[in-house]
Parts: structure tokens; sequence; C-alpha cells
């Protein structure tokens, strides 16, 4: 039982680092910011 337990939570781990990885490519290091997150968006509707 120990084994599966441990299993799953290196499964989780792996995969919460691997979200993370692509967050920071999405979004960079720094701080979510909505308003800076919504001029993004709102730049990119006017352009399409």
């Amino acid at each position: 039982m120990k084994t599966l337990l441990g299993s799953i939570k290196k499964r989780y781990n792996e995969f919460i680092e691997r979200l993370a990885k692509e967050n920071e490519k999405s979004f960079g290091n720094g701080r979510l910011d909505c308003c800076q997150l919504n001029k993004n968006t709102k730049t990119n509707v006017k352009n399409k």
C-alpha cells in the first residue's frame, strides 16, 4: 500500500512540475495581474 501511495504522489508531483513549466512559458515568471492579462487579451482581439 505504501508503494502505491508513493507512486501516486510521485506522478502528481511530476504533473504539477510540468504544469508549472507550461504556465511559466505562457505567462512568464512575474505575478499574474488580471488587468495586465485583460489588456493583452483586448489588444489581441483588436488585432484579429
